[in-house]
């Protein structure tokens, strides 16, 4: 009885009550930071979404833009470069903020920054001013790869390759969505007001960052601002000297197409227009098909190059994109045949980046992804701008043919840098066990 008694006792009671409180704050602690993982997830993706959308429009509204302003090919040559110089050189700029301020601010004033401008593009009246809002707007737009990426690694470093692959999905959702929403919008408003209403939504989800300031900090925050600087220098130094994040950002860097903006973005619809003679709805629904395409295409590919020999799958989705390019050239009027090369087209083109983004994840440790981020989407979207002004130059100057005869030798390139390159195993570049 003395025993029973002392069991069931107060003392014991008390105790027993505190165990099962900690234990219930536990889990409540957990189901918070569950739910907050989640609405990070959710609010980077969403931003990613807008952000594609926004760029992705401007292959429909260039050809519109055109008469008005009076600019042509090589025009929309300069424009794009103009915004692609902004924002890749940016990304290193971020890689380097993040080691000094929340990743969430970083990302909140970017986004709102994109949109401001965006909507400002309405106001345009000529070429310079749209020089200008592109520049301004590129500014903002690129703080969402290597930050964004980084904050997505940070909260999920179990599945750091399958969020990364969602994360350059959403991308390429919004760069589906855009020439849909854009064709349907130029039924109802003009072009002008089109930048107004898409503007919007990418302020909006900037002012969403703030609310995650509490749960996603600054990189380096427990350092002191000198021995952040140094150690960033350190980082960026170490992360140049390593192989693998080098050589991926290189094969990233030669091909002409696959970024998400640049090549496609800028000419796809006007060749649509000019080769086979179709109105701007058919163009737009041809572009869907391309861009649907490359949303679902990276996510077959990267499935088969975690299961089969990834030099192998790399090469084949490289020298695919040679013969996909060459194939839009065949076509002079929309057929089957014509849907089937845009499909092989837009998921072989896109899978690149999906392919090289997780290598290079694989490549450093959680506390450098930043930086090894903002390397790789420096180094390997650097090349865009120069690629998007020698095809806007190459048409004007020749025809749409020799521009994507030029385009597609890019990938070759690709393809050497590939064989060149050591590689281990099924998963080339990835860190050997310690």
């Amino acid at each position: 009885m003395k025993d029973d008694f002392a069991i069931k006792g107060p003392a014991n009671s008390v105790l027993d009550e505190n165990a099962a409180i900690g234990d219930a704050l536990q889990s409540a602690s957990g189901r918070a930071g569950e739910t907050r993982r989640h609405l990070i997830f959710g609010i980077v993706n969403v931003s990613h979404v807008f952000n594609h959308m926004q760029s992705g429009m401007f292959s429909i509204l260039y050809p519109v833009m055109m008469g008005e302003l009076g600019f042509g090919y090589f025009q929309i040559g300069v424009l794009q470069t103009i915004y692609q110089l902004s924002a890749m050189g940016f990304q290193v700029v971020y890689g380097m903020l993040a080691r000094f301020f929340p990743r969430a601010i970083l990302l909140g004033i970017g986004n709102m920054i994109c949109g401001a401008f965006y909507m400002a593009t309405g106001l345009a009246q000529n070429f310079v001013q749209i020089g200008a809002m592109r520049g301004l707007s590129g500014l903002g737009s690129r703080v969402q790869h290597p930050v964004g990426s980084a904050i997505l690694v940070s909260h999920f470093e179990k599945a750091r390759g399958r969020v990364l692959t969602l994360h350059h999905s959403a991308g390429n959702l919004g760069a589906f969505l855009a020439p849909a929403i854009a064709g349907t919008l130029l039924l109802w408003v003009d072009w002008r007001t089109v930048f107004y209403i898409v503007g919007i939504p990418g302020v909006i989800m900037g002012i969403c960052y703030f609310f995650l300031r509490d749960s996603v900090v600054a990189a380096g925050e427990t350092k002191t601002q000198k021995s952040r600087i140094r150690g960033s220098l350190q980082d960026y130094l170490q992360c140049l000297k390593n192989r693998n994040v080098v050589m991926i950002s290189l094969i990233q860097m030669v091909g002409a197409a696959g970024r998400g903006t640049g090549v496609n973005i800028a000419f796809l619809t006007a060749f649509f227009l000019a080769r086979l003679q179709v109105s701007v709805t058919t163009a737009a629904g041809l572009l869907m098909i391309y861009q649907l395409s490359g949303l679902l295409g990276p996510l077959a590919i990267g499935w088969l190059s975690d299961r089969f020999n990834r030099k192998a799958v790399l090469q084949l989705t490289l020298l695919g994109s040679t013969l996909t390019t060459l194939w839009l050239l065949v076509h002079q009027t929309v057929s089957p045949a014509l849907i089937v090369n845009l499909v092989c087209y837009g998921a072989l083109i896109q899978s690149r980046g999906t392919l090289t983004q997780s290598v290079v994840s694989e490549a450093v440790p959680a506390n450098m992804m930043d930086v090894a981020f903002s390397i790789y989407f420096f180094i390997g979207f650097i090349s865009g701008p120069a690629w998007t002004f020698l095809v806007g130059w190459l048409i004007d100057a020749s025809s749409f043919t020799l521009a994507f005869q030029v385009v597609s030798i890019s990938y070759l390139a690709g393809m050497l840098l590939v064989f060149l390159a050591t590689w281990r195993g099924a998963n080339p570049f990835q860190k050997s066990a310690p």
